[in-house]
């Protein structure tokens, strides 16, 4: 199986400043000012040209389509995504996507199911909290959303012990023996790329511990706009892999891009590309993977 992983695409959509309330307002700035020129449409344009290249068996999205969660954001990341919305996407939200209580809950569907839910898998009932799951061959993947509006200084994600047991319930009625879990928030960082508790996964590693249960091939992730693969180890027996930023220029402190995993039933290849700016394309670069687990001291 040939899976494309993409992840923080942040669309650039202007939007009326009259239009936008509360959280994103400065949102919207620090996007305007810090990140909007880094986000050119061609790099997407790039990734469509290179996915309709590969023939993928599945395109995961985990996360950050949007920047403030305004309903133009939707409309128009409906209309750039539809080149790779088919049978073979399976998305899941970012904490972008669930900015304001408006895009989470409410009378209403959230902004994110309104336009997406025909490419998000198929929910299973069983929790409180958010599971959704697809099948492609003998494989799933299986989504969480890891979002909650929060203070403009927050970023921080978080999924209940209970969505994680109706998890390893799933796998086992419908005899799973093989899957990936795809989650906004990283579940390991490398010890140069810590997080702060206000952007981290707060109890990431009571969840890696229930996983080991039923360990996933691979935890695909974004948030983080930096590349980086972790190889199986004791304490999270599955790979890990960010492909955030996908449609980022990279620049030193953000290796941004995304990655293609081949899985062949045994054993998971994992191939990394970047955008060319001489080229204008996204070519082969080096997997930036990490083999020890060890975060930080302490950790």
């Amino acid at each position: 199986m040939k899976l494309v992983h993409i992840s923080d695409l942040h669309f650039p959509v202007p939007l009326p400043f009259s239009s936008l309330k509360g959280k994103m307002i400065p949102g919207y700035l620090n996007y305007t000012f810090r990140r909007r020129k880094k986000y050119p449409i061609s790099l997407w344009h790039a990734i469509v040209r290179k996915i309709e290249e590969v023939h993928p068996d599945a395109v995961v999205i985990s996360g950050d389509i949007t920047n403030v969660s305004h309903i133009r954001e939707y409309n128009r990341s409906l209309e750039i995504l539809k080149p790779v919305l088919n049978e073979k996407t399976f998305m899941i939200p970012g904490n972008h996507d669930r900015y304001t209580k408006q895009a989470t809950y409410g009378k209403e569907l959230p902004y994110y199911e309104k336009f997406f839910s025909t490419w998000m898998g198929e929910e299973v009932t069983e929790p409180r909290g958010y599971l959704r799951a697809k099948k492609i061959g003998n494989l799933a993947l299986v989504g969480w959303d890891s979002n909650m509006p929060l203070s403009v200084l927050n970023a921080y994600g978080y999924v209940s012990e209970e969505v994680v047991h109706s998890t390893l319930e799933y796998l086992e009625r419908e005899k799973i023996d093989h899957y990936f879990l795809i989650c906004h928030h990283p579940i390991w960082n490398p010890p140069e790329r810590q997080e702060s508790p206000g952007h981290r996964m707060r109890n990431r590693e009571k969840i890696a511990t229930l996983l080991k249960k039923r360990p996933p091939i691979a935890y695909l992730h974004g948030h983080v706009h930096t590349n980086w693969v972790k190889a199986p180890g004791p304490d999270k027996p599955f790979y890990v892999v960010n492909s955030a930023s996908s449609t980022r220029i990279a620049d030193p402190k953000h290796e941004s891009g995304f990655h293609i995993l081949d899985w062949n039933g045994k054993e998971l290849d994992i191939q990394r590309f970047t955008f060319s700016l001489e080229k204008g394309e996204f070519i082969l670069a080096n997997t930036i993977l990490y083999e020890e687990e060890k975060e930080t001291d302490g950790r």
